[in-house]
C-alpha cells in the first residue's frame, strides 16, 4: 500500500510538528493512503557529536504513543547509529523509504533531513521524486513572536524557567515520566510526604529549579500536586536535583508506581530557609496557593 510519509526526530511533539503531521494526516485521508512517520528512540546528536547532546523532552515511547494519539497510522522508531549516521540520502531513500514505504508523498517541514551530512533535504526529495514518481510537500514552521517554534527553544525556555511560553509552544503542559522511588521520609516528617520520581529516561531534560503546580498521573488516578525540583537546600543539601510531589491531601504511599507528572503553573524559586519551621510555613502557603488554582479552576495558563 502506498503512503503519505514524514521523518525526523520530533522531540517533544510540539505545535509545530503537530502542524505538519497534522497535514500527513489530512493527505492520507484525502487519498486513501497509510500515513507513517519515521522518528527516533535516541536523539541524532548522540551519535552525531561524540555523546554531547541536548537532553530530550519527550522519552521515545511516549513520542511514539502522542504520534498514533494524533490519527497517524504508523510510527516507526529507528535507532540512530554509526551506521544510520553513514548511510547516504540516495541508499537511505531507495533501500529504506521507498522499498519499506513505498510513498506516494512525503511531508517535510523547515528543519527536515536525512542521510549522510543531511544531504536528504527538500531540494533533494525534489530531484528524486522524478526518478520514483513521488510528490514531495513543504509546510511553513509555525512561528512565535517571529521565533521559529522547535525543540531547541522550548529547551530554553525550560532551563531559564519560563514554563509559561514552554507550554505554550508545545501545546500541552510539560511532563516528566518516571518510578517512584524511596526517599529519606523528611517529606513525610514535615506533614507532606512526596513521591520522589526517578526518571523513565535519564536523558529527559529537568527544568529550572523550584516550586510548581502540576498534576501527577498513575494509571487512571490523577491527584493535583505541588513539585519540587531542586536540591532541597535546607535539610538535604543535594548536589543533584531530585524531583519531589506532595499530592494534594493524598497520604498513601505509591513506591514503585510508575507516574507521568505535568508541570502547569510556575510557583516560585527553590531557596534556603533559616529553620525547618519557616519552611514547612512556606510550604503551607504553596498548599494553599495550589488549592486555591484547583478551586478556581486555574489549572493551565497557557
Amino acid at each position: 500500500m502506498k503512503t503519505v510519509l514524514s521523518m525526523g526526530n520530533f522531540d517533544g511533539l510540539h505545535i509545530g510538528h503537530k502542524k505538519l503531521l497534522s497535514r500527513v494526516r489530512e493527505l492520507a485521508e484525502e487519498r486513501n493512503l497509510k500515513s507513517v512517520v519515521i522518528t527516533y528512540d535516541n536523539h541524532p546528536a548522540q551519535t552525531l557529536n561524540n555523546n554531547s547532546y541536548p537532553y530530550i523532552l519527550l522519552p521515545p515511547e511516549h513520542k511514539r504513543t502522542k504520534i498514533l494519539d494524533l490519527g497517524i497510522d504508523e510510527v516507526q522508531l529507528l535507532h540512530f547509529d554509526e551506521k544510520l549516521a553513514k548511510t547516504s540520502a540516495e541508499d537511505f531513500l531507495r533501500e529504506y523509504l521507498m522499498a519499506k514505504y513505498n510513498p506516494a508523498i512525503i511531508v517535510l517541514g523547515y528543519d527536515s533531513h536525512f542521510g549522510y551530512q543531511r544531504r536528504g533535504n527538500y531540494q533533494f526529495l525534489l530531484e528524486q521524486s522524478k526518478n520514483y514518481g513521488f510528490e514531495v510537500e513543504y509546510v511553513e514552521p509555525v512561528l512565535y513572536n517571529n521565533r521559529i517554534v522547535s525543540s531547541s527553544l522550548i529547551r530554553e525556555m525550560l532551563i531559564s524557567g519560563n514554563l509559561y511560553v514552554a507550554n505554550r509552544l508545545l501545546g500541552y503542559p510539560y511532563t516528566l515520566y518516571g518510578t517512584v522511588g524511596r526517599g529519606r521520609g523528611i517529606g513525610r516528617e514535615l506533614g507532606f510526604p512526596t513521591v520522589n520520581l526517578q526518571l523513565e529516561d535519564t536523558c529527559q531534560l529537568v527544568p529550572y529549579n523550584g516550586v510548581y503546580f502540576s498534576i501527577a498521573q498513575t494509571g487512571d488516578l490523577v491527584f493535583y500536586g505541588l513539585t519540587n525540583i531542586g536540591i532541597s537546600p535546607t535539610l538535604k543539601h543535594k548536589d543533584k536535583a531530585e524531583i519531589e510531589t506532595y499530592l494534594l491531601d493524598i497520604k498513601r504511599y505509591f513506591n514503585d508506581y510508575t507516574f507521568a507528572v505535568s508541570l502547569l503553573h510556575y510557583l516560585r524559586e527553590e531557596r534556603m530557609f533559616p529553620d525547618k519551621d519557616a519552611l514547612i510555613r512556606a510550604i503551607e502557603k504553596d498548599v494553599a496557593l495550589a488549592k486555591k488554582l484547583v478551586d478556581n479552576k486555574i489549572l493551565c495558563d497557557f
